[in-house]
């Protein structure tokens, strides 16, 4: 009984702690760019954003991104209409390097244009399929570790016990761009909301089932 306490007491704690964000990327978001550039140039890897005092510090809002990509355990999958962003894609390599299986939807006209990363992961062996249809496919979410995907997972590779993670879903109106994440009027939740993470999770799945029935919507690399 006590054992069962503390397993709850932990799990409310655990719960508590998960991420609930609204990210707003505006006009704001570059002022900060000039000093980014300069510490960047002055030989660091990565701009230093943690010291930045602008609350709506562009680098800082895609580092929230990619510090949810950077704990993927399982799975990653993502549906999304234009990307570009070579941090972003620089995290789902490291997810990939990691062993976590990642699976892509897109929109045809975009998966080959100017720039777009989503070719070049398909050349690294990530899955990708995209609707064969004069409309767009629009989205542009991320699930991470989704349950139903992580049970999936399971079962395929037979495992009894599997390492602690829980879902997290990536949505709103910004694509994976540099125009979307640093120049337009966007915004992006992050959450680990149960409902809203299983929801995503089906209608990801219901996609990635439909779109491998539709001839020729199996990404073929170039």
């Amino acid at each position: 009984v006590i054992w069962k306490l503390v397993q709850c007491s932990r799990s409310k704690r655990e719960k508590a702690s998960r991420v609930h964000e609204v990210i707003i990327f505006n006009e704001l978001g570059e002022i900060c760019a000039a000093v980014h550039m300069r510490n960047s140039s002055m030989g660091s890897q990565k701009p230093q954003v943690s010291p930045c005092c602008n609350t709506h510090c562009s680098l800082r809002n895609v580092a929230k991104i990619v510090e949810q990509i950077d704990r993927a355990v399982y799975s990653i999958d993502l549906a999304i209409y234009t990307f570009t962003s070579l941090s972003l894609a620089d995290s789902i390599k490291r997810a990939l390097q990691r062993g976590v299986i990642i699976r892509i939807i897109s929109d045809g006209e975009m998966v080959y244009s100017k720039g777009s990363q989503i070719s070049m992961l398909a050349q690294l062996g990530v899955p990708v399929r995209v609707p064969i249809t004069t409309n767009l496919m629009h989205n542009k979410f991320c699930i991470i570790d989704g349950f139903e995907r992580v049970e999936e997972i399971r079962l395929l590779r037979k495992l009894k016990f599997m390492r602690p993670c829980y879902s997290i879903v990536i949505s709103g109106s910004v694509n994976w761009t540099a125009l979307g994440l640093g120049g337009n009027w966007e915004n992006c939740i992050i959450t680990a909301d149960e409902k809203l993470t299983a929801t995503f999770q089906a209608e990801f799945q219901r996609m990635w089932r439909a779109f491998a029935k539709t001839e020729g919507s199996q990404i073929q690399l170039k």
